[in-house]
């Protein structure tokens, strides 16, 4: 299951109990801890996935396809921005991009100024597998320690719904852990970090998850952290000692009430691997530091 997922995992209401219901939370637990083993098991797959945030006068959105293969991520897509500012006045961007994992880097791809271009980053293998596969004891001893509560929403002979609820507790303290040593040394990220923290405490964290049981395929996964971004900005927002400057509150007020944020994810058929294929005149993108840079100048060593 994707890790993308489980560290956000996600709000999403489903509404509809499983006819007859379940006979107690710890059986539908069990149930739980099954599709998730048997889940992490299934390898290479395909899948679409959409991203969209909202807050007045603005909507982004990132529709992309992704694959893993022998454990490494590959993903193609367009990131969308738009905007509509004080005089009713609409603008646009769109940037089409390619996604690339080697063994100790991620090679991205974007178009921007009507350029390709192209940045590497070097990241160790094992972390950016974890984002995208769990398929050790340990990283699933970890995602089912996070879980409160599970409800099987719907079962039949051929698919599997589950109502997924998080710890936020147990999340928060995940948080801290990575974010422990820049709060030490910086106390603005120290505060803007407390924020974080205690939004994920007061939010309520669930995804719902449908899985094909005769190939223990995930078929859709849904995430809504509209919640979780409202929280944080709430958090904010509520500190009596107001250290972040005037501006930036007026901005964190549609956050804190109107914004939405949601995840799709549809799992695909081996057919739309062709969409992730880099056309000849992306791989010839010249490499920069910055996609804000032009593209002259070539990355430093």
């Amino acid at each position: 299951m994707n890790k993308i997922f489980k560290a956000v995992a996600g709000i999403f209401l489903c509404g509809m109990l499983l006819v007859g219901g379940r006979a107690s939370a710890e059986s539908d637990m069990d149930i739980f801890i099954e599709t998730l083993g048997n889940t992490a098991q299934t390898g290479d797959r395909i899948f679409n996935q959409d991203i969209f945030f909202i807050v007045p006068s603005m909507f982004s959105e990132v529709d992309l396809i992704g694959g893993i293969e022998n454990g490494k991520i590959r993903l193609a897509g367009n990131f969308g921005l738009w905007m509509t500012d004080n005089n009713g006045v609409s603008t646009s961007h769109e940037i089409p991009f390619y996604l690339v994992q080697t063994s100790d880097a991620v090679t991205l791809y974007a178009e921007t100024d009507k350029k390709w271009k192209k940045a590497t980053m070097k990241v160790p293998a094992d972390k950016i597998s974890q984002i995208f596969v769990a398929d050790t004891y340990a990283d699933l001893e970890q995602q089912i320690n996070r879980v409160k509560e599970v409800t099987v929403l719907r079962e039949s002979d051929n698919q599997r719904t589950l109502l997924v609820k998080l710890d936020g507790n147990k999340i928060a303290d995940e948080f801290l852990n990575e974010v422990r040593a820049e709060m030490q040394k910086d106390p603005m990220a120290s505060k803007i970090f407390g924020y974080i923290e205690t939004g994920i405490r007061n939010a309520d964290i669930w995804y719902t998850w449908t899985v094909n049981k005769n190939t223990w395929q995930t078929v859709t996964l849904s995430a809504n952290l509209s919640g979780l971004i409202q929280s944080i900005a709430q958090t904010a927002l509520n500190d009596p000692e107001q250290p972040i400057p005037a501006p930036f509150i007026e901005m964190l007020e549609p956050f804190a009430y109107y914004s939405e944020f949601r995840i799709y994810t549809t799992y695909l058929s081996d057919e739309a691997k062709s969409r992730l294929e880099i056309p000849k005149k992306v791989l010839k993108a010249k490499e920069v530091e910055s996609f804000s840079d032009t593209g002259d100048k070539k990355k430093k060593k």
